[in-house]
């Protein structure tokens, strides 16, 4: 399907992962639009060639303005608060808002950004495929995404032409990285705990990788309706925490510890590689390489 000069929205474009997304469908020649909190968020955008347009999520009035007459939604939009309400009002309301823009002005295309932290991860040691049952339990972000998740769901029931993305830890370079920026912070200051010395498996997936297969959901008529886990690979977290830990970590037991610190499971990607023709990339060394040079 040919990309060029379509109009897309994307949400949360000010962000890590919306940063990125922009960048790269900018490059496939659509017209991108973002929809932006703060008006000194407009100007980085809008040197870009993004047309923006200032309001909230959870304003149905300004959500709709800027989804008419886009043809594409990519909702990259999410917040990482340990405060429920706070979670559910972004990653559940808001997103309830941007689906029901999306079926009205009647858009091609969906792509919905959701995350592997969906799945209960307490010592689990299988392969967990798009058909796993979800967490009924755990943290703020883990159970507003699940809920997102049916948010989405319900409205391609009635006709929303949707693809939602399951991306492992996203690793790449941007203030707001949760595992470039935010996690390294704790690390280096020893507030990261390992279980098992760190032997424990993490999926790990490069901003890139979920960028292309943005791309591909575009384009990927198959794509509609479907649910997708994005991961390059699986290393042991000592590999991880080891490029910015200044000292032995603490170590907790798995029922002490974040669940998915006790993980020695794989996740399938068999789905992805079949209708996306997506080729998962050993890129984990350069990936902390990269953020480890980064000046930020």
């Amino acid at each position: 399907m040919e990309l060029r000069d379509q109009t897309v929205l994307v949400t949360g474009a000010n962000g890590f992962v919306g940063t990125y997304v922009v960048q790269r469908l900018r490059e496939e020649g659509m017209r991108v639009r973002a929809l932006v909190r703060r008006p000194e968020a407009r100007a980085e955008l809008e040197q870009q060639g993004v047309e923006t347009f200032l309001g909230e999520l959870t304003d149905a009035r300004a959500v709709e303005a800027a989804v008419r007459g886009a043809r594409y939604v990519v909702h990259c939009a999410a917040t990482g608060t340990t405060e429920l309400a706070e979670a559910r009002r972004v990653n559940v309301e808001a997103t309830a808002i941007v689906t029901e823009a999306a079926l009205a002005a009647r858009c091609e295309r969906f792509v919905h950004i959701s995350t592997i932290a969906v799945y209960p991860f307490r010592n689990r040691a299988d392969v967990v495929e798009e058909d796993t049952p979800l967490a009924t339990e755990g943290d703020a972000y883990a159970l507003t995404k699940v809920e997102a998740e049916r948010v989405v769901n319900a409205v391609a029931a009635r006709g929303l032409r949707t693809v939602i993305f399951r991306p492992a830890v996203i690793l790449g370079v941007h203030p707001t990285s949760t595992w470039g920026t935010r996690i390294p912070a704790l690390i280096a200051a020893g507030q990261f705990p390992h279980v098992d010395g760190g032997r424990t498996l993490l999926g790990f997936l490069h901003i890139s990788s979920l960028v292309e297969s943005v791309v591909r959901a575009l384009r990927t008529h198959e794509a509609v309706g479907q649910t997708f886990n994005i991961i390059d690979g699986h290393t042991e977290w000592h590999r991880y925490t080891g490029f910015f830990s200044k000292g032995a970590l603490p170590s907790l037991p798995p029922e002490q510890a974040p669940d998915f610190l006790s993980f020695r499971g794989s996740f399938s990607i068999e789905k992805a590689r079949r209708v996306l023709g997506f080729v998962p990339r050993d890129l984990f060394d350069s990936s902390m390489d990269e953020i480890v040079r980064s000046p930020q």
